[in-house]
This record gives C-alpha cells, structure tokens and sequence, in this order.
C-alpha cells in the first residue's frame, strides 16, 4: 500500500489531469466543424489555465513522504474536486452543443471549484505530520 503522501500527489495529478483532458474536447470538436473555434477557445482556454493552476498549487505544497496527510484529506478535497468535475462536464457538453448557459456555468464552477481545491490543499499540506 503506497503512503498517503502518494495517494495525494496521484489525485492532486488526477483532477488537473481530468480537467484538461475535458477542457480539450471543445477544440477537438472545433478542429471537426461541430462548434464554432471562438466558442471552443472560450471553454479551453479557462480550463486549461484552472488544471494548470491546480496541479501547480499540488506541486509547490508538496513536501513529499516526509509528511504525511491527515485522515480527514479526502473529506476537504471532495468539494472542490467535485466542482471542478462538473467544470469537466460543461466542457464536453460545450463540445457537443452551443447553448448560452455553458460558459457562464463553466466560469462559476472553475472559480468555486479552483479555489475550494486550493484552499483544502494548503489545508491538508499544513496539517501534515
């Protein structure tokens, strides 16, 4: 069984990861003709900068397996997780129709999102022992 530091790092990569993987179906979907390409730019472009923000805060709050997080990390890093996961969702429905609500709903979730995972990270690396 990897430590708990491990299983951090890998889901801290997982999210970042899963954000950008989505957040770069709107330009695939535009390099085919199904969308418009200002409109899959409008939905990559801030997803691609969330995951990055994202797996940047996991890198630099990393102190690797010297410390290891508290039991409760998982319960701290679901919201924002989950936020950014519905961020994820609005990308490939936005991949598949051009409908007025998805960027506004984008926006909310990858700012709600962002911040909340940030902010459990920072919690969860100084309350490592």
């Amino acid at each position: 069984m990897p430590h708990p530091s491990a299983i951090l790092r890998l889901v801290g990569f997982a999210v970042a990861a899963g954000l950008a993987m989505a957040g770069i179906q709107p330009l695939v979907a535009a390099t085919t003709g199904a969308i418009d390409v200002h409109w899959a730019v409008g939905l990559t472009g801030p997803a691609l900068i969330t995951a990055g923000l994202v797996f940047a805060a996991a890198r630099i709050s990393d102190r690797g397996d010297l410390v290891q997080p508290p039991w409760y990390s998982a319960w701290l890093l679901f919201p924002g997780a989950f936020l950014l996961a519905g961020a994820a969702a609005m990308c490939i429905f936005g991949a598949l129709v051009e409908f007025s609500l998805i960027p506004a709903t984008l926006w909310v979730l990858l700012i709600s999102g962002g911040l909340l995972w940030m902010a459990a990270i920072v919690m969860v690396r100084s309350h490592s022992h």
